[in-house]
């Protein structure tokens, strides 16, 4: 019997006629009868092999086939001298056997297996998703042969055909599924969890399906066959374009998809797998990450990076490339996503991949006493137990078991090896620690965070094969941390940081349990600025969602299918204020590869390597109930007018520059719609709605801080070069503003904003008004709302202004017209200042204490039974003290993050001896300050970080007293002072404009000498302003001179120079003014100290809880020959151990040590330079203490003379221990020597000969720290030792670090194009030479002495004289002898040009 069905198919693309579908089957009777006429009898009884397009599904006992299917000719037999097919796998599907089939199954594959969800391997010539239902009725009319069983009757037929015939025509238009997501699993992920499993996952109808419908006709190899040729089908729809770009532009070849279906057919086929070449497998990564249905920040889907490391073999080698991949995460402040490959696991066997046994790269370990008390993250106890029990590790090598250990890797790279631990060190990502900038009790709970949540328990499968080992970082949204924090099952702070804030967590029966909200969003805000502060990125929970939100339906739009898991993408906290809580609730989670599975957990491999684990010892944790907050989302529209947009788009580093864009939008909101970008923002650069945002807004505002020396946010250098580089079209035309914040302090004053305006001129956008520079030595808030109001005044001006700017602008013009005078006398006029004793301020603080603990007291007239004094004045005091908002007396620097720390010792390192008669407060000396950071929550830093000082005027008590003597009303030193404004209608935005020093003391109690001494400018001069004001106060000759000193600034001027016309010299001078002056007054007219900043000197993990910076007093004059000090400096430089001191720290991660401390190094410092080159050494050291393999590190050090030496035991001490190869210093006044600075010692043969092969080096790193001129100086004689382009490398890599202070010098900056820069000679193809070095020497170097005793400026601007060298001088150090050119590998000595070129200069 021999029935034959056969239905047209598609054939290739261009083909008249179709190749003809030929199914042919033979029935057992009749086979055995061709059998024995061909082979004899005993082939009779053989049971026959199917096979489809040549892969063996049922297989004969001898080699023979009885049926074949082909798509080319239709055959009926299979070839007689072909080689007999492989032996059949251990693993057999149930339809592998002929007894297992059973006609009743056959509606249940026709109904199950839909060809819409399924792509088969097609006959030779057809696409890939024609051939999965032909293969269905194939494989069940053949097995029905086989079994001998009567074969589909021909209705059966029938419909086969015409369902093979209505798939191919589907085939034909769109290759399979339109939307080409491939095959969709219901597993692993639950599927329909929220979703209407009746209902198609994309327009198609393509529904789940589980692994038994899919697999059940596949053998492991059809399978991986299968899934190949569907990515490479998704692949080719994706990148085919792309690829064939990017190949014509680099010249390799990219296959075609017939081609490379048939390269990975081939290979499947002859060795069971097959391997992606780098773009395929990154983009795998990348599709699996948008299918990935429980991640909410899948918009950046199309940005992870691959690191791939499939040819790494060793246990060792895939450590190394794990902390790679966090040394990548960490050197772009995880604002990028990373995923690290390495080798798949064998396809269709047992065995398995490569494994890394934790669930993170970074986690925290978890230990457990006799008692039950867990320490540290309860979430990796069992694993933390396997680590003692298996690998014989208990924390770190000191013993102790901390609550925020890092756990170490466990990586096993062949599954029959053993399996390694391995350290993480810490350097490489330092945990984050977590503080609050408004309650700095949090701090003293030490709590942390890893900075990066790198995944590493989750395997890969793409195109069929299962990469287990696949490192996966991106970035922390805050709520994560929070809940990792908070969650009952992990570390459980909610009650510990409700108690540090003061709350009663104690909820009494009846009461609400709302401090827990409280917390919630304290901690939550805390994690957010504490990673902001450490530069590590993070994204917020409400900018995620609303992210997700649009790019969910920007997918829906585009690809017609997502995978959602409400529940998870949901976040924990205000999940009712996003359009996501209602909107996601029905969508659907399904499965589709490529995709991220979850793989072995550590219990399974510990179990199949070690065997069973002994589990007496383990406790067990429950995990209870957590508390489901119900949101109920309440939809609040607002009726806003037709207003324009207004776009602004900040870069700031610390915070400062977004709080006065939030400020500038607050004003423009009145008559625009404001609308905010940030360009430091995760991801900021790749983001194309800012392009549409610009092309709508009419006005564009740039608000950008400048960091180092003059130069632009690093975080917002990738965003800017993507809109000025690559879409600078949007611009043309466009209105723009650019406003700048910087300081005076600093070299390069407000340079970002100037390098802001000039992209824009160059991208033919037109500035409105000038650019706004404001100053934080000087107030920004002058500068910036008079730029504010120009501003307005121009938009107002505008033909198309709308009423609303137009009202805006002149309510503003009416606020400017008051002058400032009276605007003073009215604040003056609302002001209310309480004088107290000390007495009574000790009184009402023991009244305020007791209330709050409810202790009962009986009142009388005057005193309690406790001995406390109720007057009046102490009742206002409780008063005043029971309203504040912490319920008590507090420091007014506590609201802005300042911390109290102690003096613990100060250093004199540089005394110099003065003579009898002079004052000592003016003399030259640098000091060693340490301070001790234990008694104030113990903050970390890092070395190359800053501290901020609060100043203290250096005023002895006679003098103070003195002062405070001549005041208005009964005031003494010890007094207290309370000051509040009255007035309704002034603003503390308007009180930080024109009174800083008044707002920052509003609602505050604090003792007069603190004013005085710290919050009040007392040193300064005597605005000519505050002249004008005192004038009122005074009569006669003294009012004349005020008078006089307020309206002519020549002679304000002059009385400055001679006399300082500082405020404690006030009633010296003017004695008329005694008892005529208030507090309030000098409130309103005294300037506030603004911080100081200084480079921190000293390594946390080597001085503990000590924080040390290098002072070197700043000292200057005026004009005439009366000498003064820094007010800081020479506070610092005076300081006793036990005082306190205010400061506060920023973060530096510009100038941190490289996470590779087998890097290469060159320092380069000159005077109190050296304080950040010390903490880096001290970290140096303490790496090398822990066993870490340093590299070579060399020191170019400055100073004035040997006699002056800086640290020099310690210098020599890191000699000694191997943290510096070696020191070169020079000396600019060393009697009796040739001045030298450090520009002339490397340009010096032996030190260039030395440091030019390192500069070469691709992982080489240059700190540089000293004053701006010594910096660029420095810079260019590095370029002139190093090949063309190796600074500039350099720099743009991030391995030149630089650390600078002072203003830069005219001179030197003129001096950048020499007089022989127009006649440099043409470079040949080498770089080595030291020609060509000369040649750098003579074309950029100008004057390059330095005074290398340059200080930390104490906020003033302030330049460093330089002294001249000949270029004679420069040329002899490069042609003195003909050995010294061939060790810098030139052959000849001295070249002809040199000659020539010092004839020139003789001449």
């Amino acid at each position: 019997m021999k029935l034959k069905l056969s239905t047209k198919l598609l054939g290739r693309r261009g083909r008249s006629d179709p190749p003809q579908l030929d199914a042919t089957y033979h029935g057992s009777a009749a086979l055995a009868r061709f059998r024995s006429d061909r082979d004899g009898p005993q082939a009779s009884s053989k049971i026959p092999s199917v096979t489809y397009h040549g892969r063996t599904l049922l297989h004969d006992t001898a080699p023979s086939s009885a049926a074949s299917y082909s798509g080319e000719g239709g055959s009926d037999g299979g070839n007689e001298d072909s080689d007999p097919p492989p032996p059949p796998r251990q693993r057999r599907s149930t339809l592998e056997t002929a007894d297992s089939f059973r006609p009743r199954r056959i509606p249940a594959l026709r109904e199950n297996l839909s060809s819409e969800a399924s792509y088969l391997p097609a006959p030779p010539g057809q696409p890939a998703g024609a051939g999965y239902d032909d293969f269905v009725a194939f494989v069940t009319e053949n097995r029905a042969a086989a079994a001998d069983e009567a074969p589909p009757d021909e209705s059966f037929r029938e419909a086969a055909s015409k369902r093979l015939s209505r798939n191919a025509n589907a085939a034909r238009a769109t290759g399979g599924c339109p939307f080409k997501h491939g095959t969709v699993y219901a597993g692993p992920y639950p599927g329909y969890v929220h979703g209407n499993p009746n209902r198609g996952i994309c327009p198609a109808g393509c529904r789940p399906k589980t692994n038994d419908e899919i697999t059940g006709i596949e053998t492991p190899q059809d399978t991986l066959l299968r899934e190949a040729l569907e990515y490479c089908e998704l692949y080719y729809h994706e990148r085919q374009e792309s690829m064939q770009v990017a190949s014509g532009l680099k010249g390799s070849d990219f296959l075609p998809k017939e081609e490379r279906m048939a390269q990975i057919r081939r290979s499947i086929e002859l060795s069971g797998t097959y391997e992606h070449t780098f773009d395929e497998l990154q983009h795998g990564a990348r599709v699996a990450w948008r299918n990935a249905p429980k991640c909410a920040n899948r918009k950046y889907w199309g940005q992870l990076k691959l690191l791939d490391c499939r040819d790494e073999k060793t246990n060792r080698g895939m450590f190394d490339a794990c902390i790679r991949h966090l040394d990548k995460a960490m050197s772009c402040s995880v604002s990028e996503a990373y995923i690290t490959v390495f080798k798949p696991a064998p396809p269709g066997e047992e065995k398995d991949g490569p494994r890394i046994w934790n669930e993170q790269l970074l986690s925290f370990a978890s230990y457990s006493d006799e008692e039950g008390n867990v320490i540290g993250d309860p979430k990796n106890l069992r694993f933390t137990e396997m680590l003692k029990q298996r690998f014989g590790w208990d924390g770190p090598p000191d013993g102790k078991h901390g609550a925020y250990d890092y756990l170490p890797l466990v990586i096993q790279a062949d599954p029959d090896g053993p399996p390694e631990l391995f350290e993480v060190p810490l350097e490489c990502a330092p945990p984050v620690h977590i503080h609050h900038p408004r309650y700095p009790e949090l701090s003293s709970l030490g709590m942390r965070w890893y900075p990066i949540p790198a995944v590493c328990a989750l395997d890969m499968t793409v195109g069929g094969l299962a990469y287990t080992a696949v490192p996966f970082n991106g970035w922390y949204a805050s709520t994560e941390v929070l809940r990792d924090l908070t969650d009952e099952s992990r570390y459980n702070m909610l009650k510990p940081v409700g108690t540090a804030l003061g709350m009663d967590t104690d909820t009494k029966p009846g009461d609400a349990p709302l401090w827990i909200d409280d917390v919630m969003a304290i901690v939550n805000r805390a994690v957010y600025h504490s990673f902001k502060a450490s530069k590590i990125a993070m994204v917020d929970h409400h900018t995620l969602i609303n992210s997700f939100w649009g790019w969910y339906h920007d997918e829906m739009k585009v690809r017609k299918y997502c995978p959602v898991n409400w529940k998870w993408v949901v976040p924990p906290m205000s999940s009712s204020t996003s359009p996501c809580y209602l909107g996601l609730n029905k969508a659907q989670e399904f499965t589709l590869k490529p995709a991220y599975i979850v793989g072995k957990g550590f219990l399974s491999l510990e179990t199949s390597h070690f065997g069973t684990r002994d589990r007496t010892k383990a406790v067990d944790m429950f995990v209870r109930s957590a508390f489901l907050a119900v949101f109920f989302k309440r939809m609040i529209t607002r009726v806003r007018g037709r207003k324009e947009l207004v776009l602004i788009v900040y870069s700031s580093v610390t915070g400062n520059a977004a709080k006065w864009a939030s400020d500038l939008g607050s004003i423009l909101r009145a008559s625009c719609n404001v609308t905010f970008f940030d360009a430091c923002g995760v991801n900021a650069a790749r983001d194309a709605n800012i392009l549409d945002l610009i092309e709508q807004s009419k006005l564009t505002i740039f608000v950008t801080s400048t960091q180092g020396n003059g130069e632009l946010p690093s975080l917002a250098s990738k965003f800017f070069s993507f809109l000025f580089d690559e879409n600078s079209h949007v611009l043309a035309g466009k209105h723009t503003a650019c406003l700048g914040f910087g300081s005076s302090a600093y070299p390069i004053f407000n340079g970002a904003i100037g390098l802001l305006s000039k992209r824009l001129k160059e991208s033919k956008a037109k500035e409105l008004i000038p650019s706004g520079k404001c100053d934080a030595v000087k107030g920004e808030a002058p500068v910036f709302y008079e730029w504010a109001a120009n501003l307005v005044k121009v938009l107002a001006s505008q033909p198309s202004a709308s009423p609303f700017m137009i009202k805006l602008a002149e309510k503003m013009k009416d606020s400017n017209e008051t002058s400032a005078l009276v605007k003073r006398r009215n604040l003056a006029d609302s002001l209310s200042v309480e004088v107290f004793s000390s007495a009574e301020v000790e009184s009402a603080a023991a009244m305020s204490f007791m209330a709050r603990r409810g202790v009962a007291r009986r009142r009388s007239s005057h005193e309690s039974q406790e001995g406390i004094v109720e007057t009046p004045q102490v009742q206002r005091l409780h008063e005043i003290m029971s309203s504040s908002s912490s319920g008590g007396y507090r420091d007014a620097t506590e609201e802005r993050g300042i911390f109290a720390g102690r003096i613990k010792g100060r250093d004199d390192l540089i005394s110099t001896v003065v003579p009898e008669g002079e004052n000592e407060a003016v003399a030259r000396k640098t000091s060693l300050v340490k301070i001790d950071l234990s008694a104030c929550g113990d903050p970390p830093y890092q070395p190359g970080d800053h501290i901020q000082v609060v100043p203290r005027n250096v005023i002895n008590n006679a003098e103070l007293e003195a002062f405070v003597s001549n005041l208005l009303g009964d005031v003494s030193i010890d007094s207290h002072i309370y000051v509040e404004l009255k007035s309704e209608t002034i603003s503390s935005s308007e009180l930080a404009v024109s009174l800083p020093l008044l707002e920052w003391c509003l609602g505050q109690i604090f003792p007069l000498d603190y004013l005085l001494e710290t919050l009040c400018a007392t040193l300064a001069p005597v605005s000519m302003q505050a002249c004008l004001e005192l004038s009122t106060l005074t009569s006669g000759k003294d009012k004349a001179v005020l008078r006089g000193l307020g309206q002519d600034a020549n002679e304000y001027e002059k009385m400055t120079s001679l006399t300082g016309l500082k405020w404690i010299d006030v009633f010296r001078t003017f004695p008329s003014l005694s008892k005529r002056v208030s507090v309030g007054f000098l409130m309103c007219q005294m300037k506030l100290n603004h911080l100081r900043s200084y480079s921190i000197s000293s390594c946390k993990a080597v001085v503990g809880s000590e924080l040390h910076i290098t002072v070197g007093r700043l000292l200057y004059s005026r004009g005439g020959s009366k000498k003064e000090a820094g007010i800081c400096s020479s506070y610092l430089t005076s300081v006793k151990p036990g005082e306190k001191i205010l400061f506060k720290l920023n973060s530096a991660p510009s100038f941190h040590h490289p996470l590779d401390p087998s890097c290469p190094i060159v320092f380069i410092c000159t005077g109190t330079g050296f304080a950040p080159i010390r903490a880096l050494l001290q970290k140096r050291l303490h790496l090398l203490s822990r066993g870490e393999k340093l590299g070579h590190a060399f020191l170019v050090f400055g100073q004035r003379s040997s006699t002056e030496g800086l640290f020099a035991a310690e210098v020599e001490k890191f000699l000694d221990e191997g943290v510096l190869a070696a020191t070169f210093v020079s000396y600019s006044r060393e009697p009796g020597v040739p001045k030298e600075y450090v520009t002339d010692k490397l340009l010096s043969k032996r030190v260039s000969r030395l440091l030019s092969p390192l500069l070469q080096k691709s992982n080489a790193h240059v700190f540089i720290c000293g004053s701006a001129n010594m910096a660029e100086e420095s810079k260019r004689a590095l370029g002139a030792i190093s090949t063309r382009g190796c600074i500039d490398e350099m720099v743009s890599e991030g391995r030149l670090h630089c650390d600078v202070f002072g203003a830069l010098s005219k001179t030197s900056a003129a001096k950048r194009q020499t007089w022989f820069h127009n006649d440099r000679r043409e470079r040949g193809a080498s770089a080595d030479g030291i020609g060509e070095m000369a040649d750098d020497v003579l074309a950029d170097l100008g004057d390059v002495g330095l005074d290398s005793e340059s200080d930390h400026l104490d906020g003033s601007v302030a330049s460093r004289s330089s002294s001249s060298r000949s270029r004679r001088a420069v040329l002899n150090d490069y042609g003195q002898s003909q050995s010294d050119w061939r060790l810098l590998g030139d052959e000849e000595p001295r070249p002809s040009f040199v000659e020539e070129l010092l004839d020139l200069s003789n001449r």
